[in-house]
């Protein structure tokens, strides 16, 4: 029998369907970043998440957002698709669980707390892969399969939420500035 106060799939679906509706219009990629921080690891405790994202060619994943104590050594790692935990979940769009964070991470994650495991799910948006989603864990075979099942059932609305935030905004058109022409006078 669960806790009381234990987050359940309903809660979370609920939590994902405000924050969708909180973040209608123009939302930026670091406001749904952390409120899916925040959310997320009350329902699948971890210490650091990645959020990766595939470059417009396809050819790469790229961590666009990161949380947690390794954050700012993560924003920025670009892994090609065929490697790496992110990438072969980007090909195969098949969610991993308990793989050791090094492999997409590299050295980055042997620092306090230490990562030693990791579940990441991908995240499809009208047959397209938005994003993969990485939680990572300073414990060993920290995550299970209902891990991944609870996330894979929150996909699509986290694929909504980050497709609205990593689509670019629309500048509009500046009008265009008139020519200068120099003429030089003679006396």
């Amino acid at each position: 029998m669960r806790a009381t106060n234990e987050p359940t799939v309903t809660d979370g679906f609920q939590a994902i369907t405000s924050l969708s509706r909180a973040l209608g219009g123009r939302v930026e990629l670091t406001d749904v970043g952390s409120l899916l921080w925040v959310v997320l690891r009350q329902m699948v405790p971890c210490e650091t998440m990645a959020i990766f994202m595939p470059t417009a060619a396809g050819a790469h994943v790229v961590v666009r957002y990161a949380a947690g104590p390794h954050a700012e050594k993560l924003v920025g790692i670009r892994r090609p698709v065929n490697w790496g935990i992110a990438g072969w979940v980007a090909v195969n769009r098949r969610s991993v669980v308990n793989a050791e964070p090094i492999f997409d991470l590299g050295f980055r994650v042997n620092t306090a707390p230490v990562l030693r495991s990791s579940v990441t799910v991908p995240l499809v948006d009208n047959g397209k892969v938005v994003a993969i989603l990485a939680l990572y864990s300073k414990d060993l075979l920290a995550f299970t399969d209902e891990h991944a099942t609870l996330l894979e059932l929150l996909g699509p609305r986290l694929a909504l939420s980050l497709a609205d935030a990593a689509r670019p905004q629309i500048l509009p058109t500046p009008e265009p500035r008139p020519t200068l022409t120099l003429v030089q006078r003679t006396t």
